[in-house]
């Protein structure tokens, strides 16, 4: 009998269940679609697996890769150099600085080389006023 209540003991405290909704942590990847701070509705990035592209709207509809692509423009090279990742922006240009994910890696704190904060992404869809890390 002491077996059948310690049984049913854990049977229970193993289903019981709490109503916190559990946080979905994203990959650490640069790939997909990224808000600028400070330029919504105007400026997002998406990153494929080899290009990063600038997406633009004045009415808060960006573009398309695809659409981009039909219009003559290409995206530019990235690839990362350690823990840095480097665009080239053409022309001999070349952007390269330091990506520190946070908010279960929603965002991303873009910092140069003197590990000053140079720029903030957030994910499309993503409430950056949600990140409080």
């Amino acid at each position: 009998m002491k077996k059948v209540f310690l049984l049913l003991v854990t049977v229970v405290f193993m289903n019981c269940s709490t109503n916190e909704e559990v946080e979905v942590l994203q990959d650490a990847t640069l790939i997909g679609r990224w808000n600028l701070e400070g330029f919504e509705g105007n400026v997002m990035y998406e990153f494929t697996a080899e290009k990063r592209f600038t997406l633009y709207a004045s009415d808060g509809n960006f573009e398309s890769v695809e659409e981009i692509i039909n219009s003559g423009r290409s995206g530019n090279d990235w690839w990362y150099e350690g823990a840095d990742v480097t665009v080239d922006l053409n022309f001999g240009n070349f952007s390269t600085l330091k990506p520190t994910f946070k908010c279960n890696n929603n965002v991303i704190i873009w910092l140069d080389a003197s590990a000053e904060v140079h720029s903030t992404f957030y994910r499309e869809g993503y409430n950056l006023n949600d990140c409080t890390e």
